[in-house]
């Protein structure tokens, strides 16, 4: 299952701050490559549902409401886009968190 590639993509960003480092500042389309070149087959497609999904999962875990509220956003303020998925959203579930996502949204 190709989301499941996107959390270990992120989860092994998060355990290499020097490949981290390197990607954050890159186009999407160029992280992504980047991530297939390692060996994390998914397509941009699969990257968007993943996070989106996951964030949707993750309010709900919370009590909230997804939209422009959504307490998990705030933490979004002046990182780069890919350190806030690993710091916070991927920083922010468990196994099991992962989990039970991709068993709802298959």
């Amino acid at each position: 299952m190709a989301k499941i590639n996107v959390f270990h993509f992120l989860q092994d960003l998060a355990e290499k701050p020097d490949l981290l480092a390197e990607l954050r500042t890159l186009p999407k389309t160029e992280t992504l490559a980047r991530a297939n070149q390692a060996g994390y087959a998914f397509s941009e497609n699969d990257f968007d549902d993943a996070i989106w999904g996951i964030e949707i999962y993750l309010a709900k875990k919370l009590g909230e409401t997804f939209d422009f509220s959504f307490s998990l956003w705030e933490t979004m303020w002046g990182k780069h886009y890919l350190d806030y998925l690993v710091d916070n959203v991927v920083g922010a579930i468990t196994h099991q968190d992962i989990e039970a996502f991709l068993h709802v949204s298959t």
